[in-house]
């Protein structure tokens, strides 16, 4: 291995390094829940109020202490529940099969005119 190989691999190993500080040292809480199903808006949701929500006929959602989970799903994986509870910005929890898309939302009203991600 040359010298400029062993420069080029420490470069890259600090770069993801300072990537990672940053995503996790930046991170800002979310104010609330931006639910989609099948593609539509199904509704949003205050993040600091606890609450269960019905999405559609086969999932379930609780907003709890600032964070969301999927807490039901009637899909065969169960990815979506397994993931656990989101609370920052941009934080996604993402059902494939029954098309249910739960994202977090920044500051501002809860009624989706803060939405800073697009999903297309």
């Amino acid at each position: 291995m040359k010298r400029a190989d062993i420069i080029l691999g420490i470069t890259v190993l600090l770069v993801c390094f300072v990537w990672l500080g940053q995503r996790y040292l930046l991170r800002r809480t979310g104010a609330s829940v931006v639910v989609e199903l099948d593609g539509r808006r199904y509704g949003s949701y205050d993040l600091g109020e606890d609450q269960e929500i019905d999405i559609g006929e086969g999932n379930h959602i609780s907003i709890r202490d600032g964070a969301v989970q999927m807490s039901r799903a009637d899909c065969s994986d169960q990815i979506c529940v397994r993931q656990g509870k989101v609370s920052a910005q941009g934080d996604t929890i993402i059902c494939l099969p029954n098309r249910v898309v739960v994202r977090v939302s920044g500051g501002g009203q809860p009624d989706g005119a803060d939405v800073d991600m697009v999903v297309s």
